[in-house]
C-alpha cells in the first residue's frame, strides 16, 4: 500500500467519519479523564511551557491554539496560528513554543517547511527561519539548546536541527528506516525515533536511537507491536508509546501503551488507555503523562477532544 493510498483513505474517511456512535472511553488502572478539549482534534501537536500544555493545530481547528493548565483543569483559547496546520510539529525551548511543517487543510497534503514560535507573555506568533526542506507527520524534539525534526514526508531522511538563538538550521545524520507518523523522544542526551509508517513497509516497529556527539544512528529493540500515529513521552528514565492505529493489514486503532525501560533494554506493555486514539500527542508535565485528543478510529477523523492523564 503507497502512501498516496494512505492520505487518500484518510481524507475520504473525513467525509463520513460523524457517522455511527462515538467510541466511550472504560476504565483503565491508572488512567484518569480530564476536562475535555473547547475544540476537539486529531493529528494536532502538544509542547509544554512550565505547567500549561499548548496544542496547535489539527483536523477540526487547523488554526486553534488552545492551553490546558494542569493546576486548574481548564482551558484557554490563544490567539490563531498564522496559517492553518495539520500533522505539524511542535515543541518548546526557553519559554516559547514553536510549530513546524504540517499541511494546510484536509484536501491539500502538501509538505510545508514555514515555522512560527509563540510566546505566552504576548499571546503572539513571530515567524522564524523556515525549514531546510519540508515536514508533514514527523516529530520535534527538544534537547539542550536545540529542536530537532525527526522523520516525516516531504523532503529526505535527514535529521534536521533548528538552534532558537541564532535561528538557523543544519542537516545531521539521516534516519536508517523512512518513517513517517512518527513518534521521537529524547532520553539520557539522545534521541529515539519510534515506529511509524511508510509507503509499502506499512506500519513499522523499529527504534532508532540518535547520538549528537557523533552525529549518527544506531539500532534499539523494536517495539512489540507496529504502529502509526501514536504518541510518544519520556516519564522518569523510562518511554512510554501510547496508542496509534494499524492502517495496512488491520485498519484498527490501538489502545495498547508500551514501556521502555533503558537500563534493562525491554519494551514491556503498560496500562492500555481507557480508548483506541490516533493522531494523539502526549507530553510530560512534573511526571505525570497527558493524552490529548486525537481520533478513536482508525483512517478517521472521529475526534471527541478527549484528555487524559497517567501518574506512572
Amino acid at each position: 500500500m503507497n502512501r498516496s493510498y494512505i492520505l487518500l483513505v484518510v481524507c475520504l474517511a473525513f467525509i463520513t467519519s460523524s457517522c455511527g456512535e462515538e467510541t466511550q472511553p472504560q476504565p483503565s488502572e491508572g488512567w484518569t479523564q480530564l476536562a475535555s478539549m473547547p475544540t476537539a482534534r486529531s493529528e494536532n501537536a502538544a509542547a509544554v511551557v512550565e505547567h500549561m500544555i499548548y496544542v496547535p493545530g489539527g483536523f477540526g481547528g487547523e488554526q486553534t491554539l488552545e492551553a490546558y493548565d494542569t493546576t486548574t483543569d481548564t482551558w484557554h483559547a490563544l490567539a490563531d496560528l498564522p496559517e492553518p496546520r495539520h500533522h505539524l510539529m511542535s515543541a518548546s525551548y526557553s519559554g516559547k513554543v514553536y510549530i513546524f511543517g504540517g499541511a494546510s487543510s484536509i484536501v491539500n497534503w502538501t509538505s510545508r517547511a514555514e515555522a512560527w514560535a509563540y510566546d505566552p507573555s504576548t499571546d503572539s506568533w513571530t515567524e522564524i527561519a523556515s525549514m531546510p526542506e519540508p515536514r508533514l507527520a514527523g516529530a520535534a524534539v527538544t534537547l539542550d539548546n536545540y529542536i530537532y525534526i525527526v522523520g516525516g514526508t516531504g523532503g529526505s531522511n535527514a535529521l534536521l536541527r533548528y538552534d532558537p538563538a541564532r535561528d538557523e538550521w543544519s542537516s545531521l545524520a539521516g534516519l536508517s528506516e523512512s518513517r513517517e507518523h512518527t513518534a521521537a523522544t529524547a532520553l539520557a542526551g539522545k534521541i529515539y525515533a519510534l515506529g511509524g509508517r511508510w509507503s509499502d513497509s506499512g506500519e513499522l516497529t523499529s527504534v532508532e536511537v540518535y547520538d549528537p556527539a557523533t552525529d549518527s544512528w544506531v539500532n534499539a529493540p523494536s517495539l512489540q507491536i507496529a504502529r502509526g500515529g501514536f504518541a510518544a513521552v519520556t516519564v522518569d528514565g523510562k518511554i512510554y508509546a501510547l496508542g496509534g492505529e494499524v492502517l495496512t493489514g488491520g485498519n484498527h486503532a490501538l489502545t495498547s501503551v508500551e514501556i521502555f525501560d533503558t537500563q534493562r533494554g525491554v519494551w514491556e506493555f503498560g496500562p492500555d488507555l481507557p480508548l483506541a486514539l490516533h493522531g494523539v500527542p502526549a507530553v510530560n508535565v512534573d511526571g505525570t503523562i497527558y493524552v490529548l485528543g486525537g481520533a478513536d478510529r482508525a483512517g478517521t477523523i472521529s475526534n471527541q477532544g478527549l484528555v487524559f492523564s497517567l501518574k506512572p
